[in-house]
């Protein structure tokens, strides 16, 4: 897709995207302080702690990141205006954020059940609004191209996550009795290969080729995100009913991850930007995306090594879900920026270009920041008794850099507007003498 079919005119107001990246700076932050405060277990991916842990960062850093890009590129990409914006705080962010925090409080406090189904409740009213507008908007668009298609898929795998992850909170809480490692088993694919990979391999169409000047994916990708849906349709319905055959569906399913991450570091090692610390970013996270890819491969192996789905769910949210989200927000936050202060027509030579609201300098600095990060939690999920602390210190350094940086940038674009609206004061000329 060419940026030229891109309707811009239809983006939503700059405020409403931002709300849900500030928001996963707090949530950033609200990592930093558990994992200061909690007390070191074991590496288990059951144990309450990694359970909140996990949920603080798939719901509360990467949820916000994608639920605001998702608002941003289903009006730019498949032409999906707000009419009420300011609505989507009310009825998706408030919602997503107090959800999301009753949920991980109930999951740190032991799987308590009455914070759990708040929270549960919470998320659902928070997606019902964001899928309405999504989903059907969609499925009304005349858009057919392969982003607008690709994130239908996702949003539908959303859905579906949502659903297995109410079923669960149901089950934890005791209101029903369903099989919950299935339906754990089941969630985890949906949340983290329908929707993270879906809608990463949707916008990927269009982000990897315009801002990091690579050659277009090939029209067969278009095919990946569809052929993986009933994959992982299958391989759920085998984690209930399990029958001859799942290993089987399963390594079809690795392959086709492997391929779109192994494709798309064909196309980045074809990029005209090869300077670019975004490419760098997306070639780490397409690295931890094939090793992610694996350590699950190989817990069909050694089904007894704890660590190895713990490392392969962290490498999948932290090195994949983060470093492709920072190295997006790194290229879409400024490119908003200069995007909407351009809409006030300001006048000539007072517009700084995109990297005037963050260097190429500070974008590479975030990048080694994250690769410390991803570093430190790699040692914690193999010793978190030991490493703990470190992995604190990593995510508080991040947070406290993309805190800055987005000060920063908050604090240009304030400037540059007030520049703005002082050019268009004419001053009234005095009366003459008489």
């Amino acid at each position: 897709m060419s940026q030229a079919w891109l309707s811009y005119d239809k983006a939503p107001p700059i405020w409403l995207p931002m709300r849900f990246f500030l928001a996963a700076l707090g949530w950033l932050a609200v990592l930093t302080l558990t994992l200061a405060v909690a007390t070191p277990q074991a590496p288990n991916r059951f144990q309450p702690l990694t359970v909140a842990l996990t949920h603080e960062l798939a719901l509360g850093v990467l949820g916000n990141i994608m639920l605001g890009a998702a608002l941003q590129l289903l009006a730019v990409l498949a032409g999906l205006p707000l009419k009420r914006p300011a609505r989507m705080l009310w009825l998706v962010w408030l919602p997503w954020q107090a959800g999301s925090g009753l949920l991980c409080a109930g999951f740190a406090t032991g799987f308590a059940p009455r914070l759990l189904s708040a929270g549960g409740f919470l998320l659902v009213l928070a997606l019902a609004g964001l899928l309405g507008h999504g989903i059907v908007g969609l499925l009304r668009s005349p858009a057919r191209d392969s982003a607008s298609r690709g994130m239908l898929l996702a949003l539908s795998a959303l859905a579906l996550a949502a659903t297995l992850g109410l079923a669960m909170v149901a089950t934890l809480s005791g209101h029903t009795a369903l099989p919950l490692l299935p339906l754990m088993h089941s969630h985890v694919l949906w949340a983290g290969i329908g929707w993270l990979l879906g809608l990463l391999i949707a916008i990927s169409q269009t982000v990897v080729p315009m801002f990091l000047i690579t050659p277009p994916y090939p029209r067969a990708v278009r095919w990946l995100s569809a052929g993986l849906l009933p994959l992982l349709a299958a391989i759920a319905v085998f984690t209930f009913w399990p029958l001859p055959g799942t290993d089987a569906l399963a390594l079809a399913l690795w392959l086709g991850v492997s391929a779109y991450g192994l494709l798309t570091l064909r196309l980045l090692r074809q990029g005209r930007r090869p300077q670019d610390p975004a490419r760098a970013q997306w070639l780490r996270a397409m690295l931890s995306l094939l090793a992610a890819a694996l350590l699950a491969l190989s817990c069909l192996a050694w089904p007894t090594r704890a660590e190895l789905p713990l490392l392969a769910g962290f490498l999948w949210l932290g090195g994949l879900g983060l470093g492709v989200m920072l190295a997006m927000l790194g290229k879409i936050v400024p490119f908003l920026c200069w995007l909407h202060l351009k809409a006030q027509n300001p006048p000539r030579g007072l517009l700084p270009s995109t990297h005037g609201f963050l260097s190429e300098t500070h974008h590479r600095r975030v990048g080694m920041l994250h690769v410390l990060w991803v570093a430190a939690g790699v040692l914690w999920c193999l010793a978190p008794q030991s490493t703990q602390w470190l992995f604190a210190a990593a995510s508080a350094l991040l947070a406290g850099t993309l805190a800055w940086l987005g000060l920063r940038i908050a604090n240009q674009y304030r400037a540059v507007q007030q520049q703005i609206q002082a050019s268009r004061i004419v001053p009234t000329p005095s009366s003459p003498p008489h």
